[in-house]
């Protein structure tokens, strides 16, 4: 029998991560990386406050992310985007995911290589602790 949880427990495990963000968390993007090591990061965009994050579904343990704050002023190089994380205000790294145009923890629609100067935004983000 495969373990299964309820929508509570779902939430449950959600939110606690989610506070481990508390205000003003960052997302990063990365060229390569493990939360151990995280890699260098070409962008930072902000989420905003007073949350990052809403409290998650009781039904599914998904929670939305506050809006996002694009990054106008990415550091890119010719390497393409591999990873992201998502960090504390003061750099801690809670959460650790891989990046990619299609079928992947995150998605970028416009290509995966960032250059000097460009802006790089996220138009919505969800998390859920425990998958379904």
């Amino acid at each position: 029998m495969a373990v299964t949880h309820s929508g509570s427990a779902k939430a449950a495990a959600t939110d606690a991560v989610t506070a481990l963000l508390s205000t003003n968390a960052k997302l990063k993007f990365r060229l390569t990386g493990t939360i151990g090591a995280p890699g260098t990061a070409v962008a930072t965009l902000a989420l905003t406050t007073p949350n990052s994050f809403g409290a998650a579904n009781g039904t599914t343990g998904i929670a939305a992310a506050a809006t996002i704050t694009a990054d106008t002023a990415a550091t890119g190089n010719a390497s393409p985007v591999a990873t992201a994380s998502l960090e504390t205000s003061g750099g801690t790294l809670i959460i650790h995911c891989a990046v990619a145009a299609a079928a992947s923890d995150i998605n970028m629609t416009n290509g995966l290589t960032v250059a000097n100067g460009d802006t790089v935004s996220c138009s919505s983000l969800t998390y859920q602790a425990i998958p379904s």
